[in-house]
């Protein structure tokens, strides 16, 4: 089996361009906030769960990026004091992770940021009709992969 020259061609654009989309908001991120991309997407799952909680195993299946190191994000956020881990009342051995409001001012004080290199390294470069079109594509994968 192989691929058609147009989807190697997507999908070698689509590895290329994450990557190195990646990269420069953590630089970005890193440069004027003092926190990786990794700290920031964490910080979003914790702001958009309910109660601003989750369970570990949760933040884990909500990062965009690599779940491996988790412990060692989540003692970062501690240090930082962006969030803290609580003993779930309901099941006495699993462990919430809980946005502080330092962490929802850290969230909020680097998000022009992120959202300036949103703009910047990939809006400015995809027409609305684009970004619908990708939506749609990249939803279809994301829920065949979640099944």
């Amino acid at each position: 089996m192989s691929l058609s020259r147009e989807h190697d061609a997507a999908w070698r654009g689509f590895l290329r361009s994450s990557a190195l989309l990646l990269r420069v908001l953590d630089a970005e991120l890193r440069a004027e906030h003092g926190m990786s991309h990794r700290t920031y997407d964490a910080l979003v799952q914790l702001s958009e769960a309910p109660g601003r909680r989750l369970h570990m195993k949760d933040l884990a299946d909500a990062l965009v990026h690599s779940t491996s190191g988790l412990t060692r994000l989540v003692d970062g956020l501690e240090r930082a004091g962006y969030a803290r881990r609580e003993v779930d009342p309901a099941n006495r051995r699993a462990t919430l992770v809980v946005l502080t409001p330092a962490g929802l001012a850290a969230l909020e004080n680097a998000w022009p940021t992120h959202v300036r290199g949103v703009e910047q390294y990939f809006a400015a470069h995809v027409s609305r009709e684009e970004a619908r079109t990708l939506a749609e594509v990249f939803g279809r994968i994301v829920g065949n992969l979640e099944r």
